[in-house]
């Protein structure tokens, strides 16, 4: 569901923000906390750069179901069915043309 999701918005020219916010809402249930869409989008890049083990802070209150406060980019992209979202990244990354002045 996550990479048909993620390949359906990418037609629309939306911002991984809100791709991912979106995602929170529709596919997941129950639906992920909206104040999870930075550290989210945080954890999509790092792993699109293949810094899967990047550690990322929770926000303030929140922690893993392990008792952690800090987490690896790839236990976000796998609690929260990020998969998709990664590959989608990595080719912005990689085809971007850089902006000529």
């Amino acid at each position: 569901m996550g990479r048909m999701f993620v390949e359906s918005m990418q037609e629309l020219d939306v911002s991984l923000e809100d791709m991912v916010s979106m995602h929170f809402s529709s596919n997941c249930y129950p639906p992920i906390p909206q104040f999870m869409v930075g550290v989210a989008c945080e954890a999509i890049r790092a792993a699109a750069s293949d810094d899967w083990y990047y550690e990322i802070p929770l926000p303030e209150g929140v922690e893993h179901r392990s008792g952690k406060t800090v987490v690896t980019a790839s236990e976000i992209i796998e609690n929260c069915r990020l998969e998709g979202f990664v590959d989608y990244e990595y080719e912005a990354l990689m085809f971007d043309e850089p902006d000529e002045d």
